[in-house]
C-alpha cells in the first residue's frame, strides 16, 4: 500500500469551547488535514451555528455527539443535527437494535457507531459485568452495527486490523487514540497506536486532537504525522 496523500486521513479534533479558538487553529492547519472532528465540548458551547461558521474551511464535518438514548430522542436530535449537514455523527452502538434502525441511512449524513472507547481496557468491562475479551466485545457491537445499517464505526487501533478482514472497504473505519511512538503519553488514551500502523491495519480516518492542538508547532506535528503514515505504508 503506497498513500499518495496522508492528508485525507487526518481529522483534528477540534474540542474548544471558544470558537474562535477553533478558528484561529484551522487558519494555520486546514490546508494540511482531511477533515474537522467536532465532539460534545465544542457542541455544547458552539451547537449548530458553531458547526455551520466552521464550514468556511471547506473540509468534511465529523459531528461526533455519541448520541444515546431512547430510540426516538436519539433520532429527533440526529434530525435537528442534520439542520448542519455534517458528514458524519456518531451514536453510541449500545444504545441497541431499535435505536440503530430508526436512525440509519440518512441522505447526506453517515451514520456512525461507536463500540468501545478507547479511554477503556479490559478492568472496565469487569466492572461493567462484562466477562467476555476487548476484541469479542467490539466485534459484537460491530456485528449490530452492520446488521442496522450504519454506515462505519469508531473503533481503537487495537481492533482495526480484526474488522477490516471481516468489512468491506466502504465500511468506514474511525480510530481515535493515535499517537507518535517518541510522543509521551500522559493522557488518558489507553488503547493507542502511531497513525502509520493504524492505516496500514485498515483505517480510513484517523482522529487526532492533543498531539496537534497542544503542540506548540501545530503544522510540524501535522508533518510528523503525515511522514509516519508514508513511512510504514511503504514497508
Amino acid at each position: 500500500m503506497i498513500v499518495l496523500n496522508a492528508k485525507k486521513f487526518l481529522y483534528c479534533a477540534i474540542d474548544y469551547k471558544e470558537i474562535e479558538e477553533a478558528e484561529r487553529l484551522l487558519c494555520i492547519i486546514s490546508h494540511a488535514i482531511g477533515g474537522i472532528k467536532l465532539g460534545l465540548e465544542f457542541f455544547i458551547s458552539n451547537g449548530i451555528n458553531g458547526v455551520n461558521r466552521l464550514k468556511k474551511f471547506n473540509l468534511p464535518i465529523f459531528l461526533d455527539l455519541k448520541l444515546h438514548d431512547i430510540p426516538n430522542t436519539v433520532s429527533e436530535a440526529i434530525n435537528a443535527a442534520l439542520i448542519a449537514k455534517p458528514d458524519f455523527i456518531s451514536v453510541h452502538i449500545n444504545g441497541g437494535t431499535e435505536m440503530l434502525k430508526i436512525i440509519s441511512k440518512k441522505e447526506e449524513t453517515k451514520i456512525i457507531g461507536v463500540s468501545m472507547l478507547t479511554s477503556l481496557d479490559e478492568r472496565d468491562l469487569v466492572s461493567l459485568g462484562i466477562n467476555i475479551s476487548i476484541p469479542d466485545y467490539v466485534k459484537r457491537l460491530v456485528k449490530l452495527a452492520s446488521e442496522c445499517d450504519l454506515e462505519g464505526v469508531v473503533c481503537s487501533p487495537n481492533e482495526l486490523k480484526m474488522l477490516r478482514e471481516i468489512y468491506p472497504k466502504d465500511f468506514v473505519l474511525i480510530t481515535p487514540g493515535i499517537r507518535l511512538e517518541n510522543s509521551k503519553k500522559n493522557d488518558d488514551q489507553k488503547r493507542i497506536s502511531s497513525p502509520g500502523d493504524a492505516i496500514k491495519n485498515g483505517s480510513d480516518i484517523l482522529i487526532i486532537g492533543r498531539p496537534i492542538t497542544r503542540s506548540k508547532d501545530p503544522l510540524f506535528a501535522i508533518q510528523n504525522i503525515q511522514d509516519d503514515i508514508i513511512k510504514k505504508s511503504k514497508r
